[in-house]
């Protein structure tokens, strides 16, 4: 009689446990989402100043290094949308034009630009042709 009682009291537990997990991950507790470009850009007034995941599509030719720094300028675009952003730190290896990312950061008020904290690269595996196709990115200095 005691084993049952102990079997049962563990399965309640146990069960409790997973059915928490899964409503909170359904209430945002687990799951992150992001926006597109386009969807950023339609939602401006009450995304900005606030932290956001964007995705777009890095913008070829777009990325520009301030001389000496380790400051980055570069496009995402989306759906015929586009925003600046800007990233102080190291790019990812796998950034290359056309590849799809998410940035993480805040977009500023009153502009079309995203200050990133983060940036990551979608699937890499899926873009190995590509990446063997063209060269590494070029990156130009930004105009003073």
């Amino acid at each position: 009689m005691r084993k049952a009682i102990a079997i049962a009291a563990t399965a309640l537990v146990v069960g409790g446990a997973v059915a928490y997990l899964l409503v909170s991950s359904f209430e945002g507790g687990g799951m992150v989402y992001y926006v597109t470009v386009d969807e950023l850009l339609a939602q401006r007034a009450r995304r900005e100043g606030k932290p956001i995941r964007v995705n777009g599509l890095l913008v070829e030719g777009s990325v520009a290094r301030k001389a000496g720094t380790d400051e980055y300028r570069f496009e995402l675009t989306k759906n015929g949308r586009e925003i600046e952003v800007t990233y102080r730190g190291i790019l990812p290896d796998t950034m290359l034009p056309g590849r799809e990312i998410v940035v993480e950061g805040v977009l500023r008020p009153g502009s079309d630009e995203l200050a990133a904290a983060e940036i990551l690269t979608k699937c890499p595996s899926k873009y190995e042709a590509l990446a063997k196709s063209k060269e590494k990115r070029a990156v130009r200095p930004v105009p003073r």
